[in-house]
């Protein structure tokens, strides 16, 4: 069947248009144009590109760079939508435009609510897997920097210092790295890793400790943050979070800042569920492993809910202490076969700390 239509020609060389008459041959695929002159040619609709505004087409073909059809026909307008369809030439836009406002609106719910679960559920697992990518030095540098600027601000206690780290040396930490311990003065109840090796206790949190089996608890939990690179993981969750809200917004020129604010932030650093279960069972593990009373991390967790009372310690906030965690504790204790021999070096060492 072959339609004919009048239409306006634009050559893309002039701005005036020239009548014609379009013929469209659906079983051909093409459009022959006829002009007054008695001059034609044909245009393969597998070469055209068109817009629809409402009735009107505007059509242009791939080879004639600057040539326009425009066409005003409801009847045409169907046909030739529904045979270029057919020929596959309609671009996604025009798709969607066609499926109507409450459609698009639909989809775009749709696509929103799938940027929403990936960006929470895909985005962090993998950023946490990209951490493996880093060296170690990574690591270092990123504490080296921390702790830095950290040590300009506040006081460490040298003979705690050397106490503790007497207290540590008779440990096997299973540590990865070579490690470094200091006390600091502060009435802040807080202890943090830092992923370079470094250990810092504050006084504070000392200070209602009874045993030196919570001491270890408390350097075997930090410890498995370091051993695990917990807090790289959780830079690299940061990190990956700001870079996909960025290039949503075609904004990515803060990446190196929001990495050195973060940097300066790992002390109040919050681990996430999964990494504090790692770090407790890890903990509880070089506990027995150094023939500790485990139960010393279970006294450490009590010690530090009797605080939160109080005020909630800067450790909490950073260490959610959850009752799972607790009685998780109390569980792998109770199951486990495990012998405790007195350690008068440590407890002699803890005595000397706690002065």
């Amino acid at each position: 069947m072959t339609n004919k239509i009048e239409a306006k020609y634009f050559d893309g060389q002039s701005s005036a248009s020239q009548q014609t008459i379009v013929a469209f041959d659906e079983t051909m695929n093409e459009f022959r144009l006829h002009f007054a002159a008695g001059t034609s040619f044909v245009w393969n609709l597998n070469d055209l590109r068109f817009e629809q505004y409402g009735h009107l087409l505007e059509i242009r073909n791939k080879n004639y760079s600057g040539a326009l059809l425009k066409i005003d026909d409801k009847n045409f307008s169907q046909s030739f939508y529904v045979a270029i369809k057919e020929n596959k030439g309609v671009d996604i836009h025009t798709r969607l435009l066609k499926l109507g406002f409450s459609k698009i609106l639909a989809i775009a719910v749709c696509l929103l609510g799938l940027v929403m679960l990936a960006y929470f559920y895909v985005l962090p697992p993998v950023a946490e897997k990209s951490a493996a990518l880093l060296p170690n030095s990574f690591d270092d540098q990123i504490g080296n920097m921390f702790m830095e600027t950290f040590l300009d601000h506040n006081t460490v206690d040298s003979a705690k210092t050397k106490y503790l780290r007497q207290f540590a040396s008779e440990l096997n930490l299973k540590n990865e790295k070579p490690l470094q311990f200091f006390v600091v003065e502060s009435n802040e109840v807080n202890a943090f890793a830092l992923p370079n090796g470094q250990i810092v206790i504050f006084t504070a949190i000392l200070e209602n400790m009874q045993s030196a089996g919570e001491l270890a608890a408390l350097l075997g939990h930090e410890v498995s943050h370091i051993n695990h690179r917990h807090s790289i993981k959780m830079l690299c969750r940061s990190l990956a979070g700001y870079l996909t809200v960025s290039l949503l917004l075609s904004d990515v020129n803060g990446v190196v800042t929001v990495l050195a604010e973060n940097a300066q932030q790992l002390h109040s650093l919050s681990y996430s569920r999964q990494f504090e279960q790692e770090a407790d069972e890890q903990g509880l593990k070089i506990l027995m492993d150094n023939n500790i009373d485990p139960n010393g991390m279970v006294q450490l967790f009590d010690q530090l809910e009797e605080e939160s009372e109080y005020a909630v310690p800067k450790i909490i906030s950073s260490h959610p202490l959850t009752k799972d965690r607790k009685e998780n504790m109390r569980r792998i204790i109770y199951e486990t076969v495990y012998e405790v021999k007195p350690h008068n070096k440590l407890n002699s060492l803890f005595e000397k700390i706690k002065r």
